[in-house]
């Protein structure tokens, strides 16, 4: 269907679309739709909060709409695991051949797809290999085994620093991963993610090009731009993608 964006969360498959002055949806319900594009937040808060300086405001300006969604707490986790040194094409490969290997077939009006596994689903090492996930299937075994869904939802109910700390425990996942756990799927906007193309943009806007560790960045994110320094992280990775 034009201008119609599909999405597969778990067992569902959803299509969304903007049109001028609302948002089109068929699939789930708006309690759904709400919760997972975050449409409880004030954006226009968030936008006065974060908008501190020309840098960040030139990327608000270009990019204004995004929106951080609320992922599924265990289909973030496999997801980012698969995301180590890869890139978006090779991840959609890992997941798409896991949910047909471990998933099952689902159907919304002629859209077809595959379920996403649930823990306790990725139970055959060889299979996850054949997946082409290559040196991450022993971390991809290693969650389904030890993972629950209740153990990610409880950290919800943790302070940021606690609830990064239990993540790190999980093999495979550090720093980086941690806070994209917690930005995207578990509610934490104050999660400031660094990657190479936040490195680029923090020390070349902010720093001056001074030799800066990813702690001092990360600190300095979270302490510039406050409770919804997640949100600012997502505005200023798209100028640096779009300004490289």
């Amino acid at each position: 269907m034009e201008d119609w964006y599909s999405v597969a969360v778990r067992d569902r498959i959803f299509r969304v679309r903007q049109s001028a002055n609302h948002l089109e949806f068929q699939g789930v319900d708006q309690k759904f739709l709400v919760y997972y594009f975050a449409l409880d937040e004030s954006y226009s808060t968030i936008l006065a909060q974060i908008n501190k300086d020309p840098h960040i405001g030139e990327a608000i300006r270009r990019y204004r709409g995004l929106r951080i969604v609320r992922q599924d707490p265990w289909e973030c986790l496999i997801s980012f695991l698969c995301s180590s040194a890869a890139n978006i094409p090779k991840i959609k490969l890992n997941l798409e051949m896991l949910s047909q290997s471990f998933g099952k077939k689902i159907m919304q009006d002629e859209l077809e797809g595959y379920s996403f596994p649930n823990p306790g689903d990725l139970n055959n090492y060889e299979q996850i290999v054949r997946a082409k996930t290559g040196f991450r299937a022993k971390y991809l075994k290693t969650a389904n085994d030890h993972v629950s869904e209740s153990l990610l939802q409880s950290l919800k109910k943790l302070p940021y620093t606690e609830a990064k700390t239990a993540l790190k425990n999980i093999p495979g996942v550090g720093d980086k991963i941690a806070d994209c756990i917690l930005l995207f799927s578990l509610g934490f906007t104050e999660a400031f993610p660094i990657d190479t193309w936040m490195k680029k943009i923090l020390r070349k806007r902010y720093f001056k090009n001074k030799v800066v560790s990813n702690r001092q960045l990360q600190d300095f994110g979270g302490e510039y731009f406050g409770r919804y320094a997640g949100y600012a992280q997502q505005f200023l990775y798209m100028l640096a993608r779009e300004s490289r």
